[in-house]
């Protein structure tokens, strides 16, 4: 089985190929089995037994449906169907993304809050471009360039799936970066820490929550960085942006992720044109 796990690891880098391992290693811990012996039972019995959030569960299965899933496309599989039959499922998880939407009063709350330079800075590009709080720990000063004849700037932001994106920043968050650069090499990390290292995203999730905590706001305690991407998302589309121009500024794989930021209204329904 280990010659068959690091082959499909190689496929994947990154923190995807991190996450795989991580759901792969605990199945097999969990499993000692061959691999042509595994059943859809067993399987079962391990989702079950897993003391984690019913989305971990349901992103562990999906990750394993993949595994089996490579494994048959192998001219020389080791197995004759997957243990993981179409039909299986696990109960979803309740959506609470509408609980996760600022408001634009909001985000303003939170940045009119912060007072330190380089943190103000890291709520505003978040919210302004909509990047994932791993993306944003690895942009380097190298990644935003200005672009006279256009009159913009672009930050090249490197996502999931080992794809890049190009996102056009508004002239005075343009303005705002660069003279908060100074004198920082191209290679530098645009959110450094004392010792010159790109912030970890843990950091950055402590610069979101005390920044909705001074704001206090109502979720305070659970706000991260993420709720500043659905902001954007949402923010975005009720201002009329078009839908292909936010699943490219986000970096979505699938037009469906997007489109569920069109229906997260939760002070509207279909009741209030009645």
């Amino acid at each position: 089985m280990d010659e068959f796990v690091e082959q499909w690891l190689s496929l994947h880098h990154g923190k995807t190929r991190r996450s795989y391992e991580n759901t792969i290693f605990q199945f097999r811990a969990a499993v000692n089995l061959p691999l042509n012996q595994v059943r859809s039972q067993h399987v079962r019995n391990w989702l079950d037994s897993l003391e984690v959030a019913e989305t971990t569960k349901v992103k562990h299965l999906a990750i394993l449906k993949a595994f089996f899933n490579f494994l048959l496309s192998l001219e020389s599989s080791p197995l004759k169907c997957s243990p993981i039959p179409r039909q299986f499922k696990i109960s979803s998880p309740r959506d609470t993304l509408v609980e996760r939407i600022l408001t634009v009063e909001e985000v303003q709350e939170m940045m009119e809050n912060e007072l330190n330079q380089r943190n103000l800075l890291i709520l505003k590009t978040l919210y302004q471009t909509g990047v994932r709080v791993s993306e944003l720990c690895g942009l380097r000063w190298k990644d935003l360039t200005q672009r006279p004849e256009i009159n913009t700037a672009m930050i090249s932001v490197y996502g999931k799936r080992g794809k890049t994106r190009h996102i056009s920043l508004k002239s005075s968050l343009a303005q705002e970066l660069t003279e908060f650069r100074g004198n920082a090499g191209a290679n530098t990390p645009i959110f450094a820490s004392a010792s010159g290292k790109p912030l970890a995203p843990p950091h950055i999730w402590r610069v979101v929550r005390r920044a909705a905590l001074r704001a206090q706001l109502p979720l305070a305690d659970k706000v991260s960085p993420h709720w500043l991407r659905h902001a954007h998302a949402t923010h975005a589309l009720d201002n009329k942006a078009p839908l292909r121009l936010v699943q490219a500024t986000l970096g979505h794989a699938s037009l469906d992720t997007t489109s569920k930021y069109l229906h997260i209204r939760p002070n509207q329904s279909s009741g209030d044109y009645l």
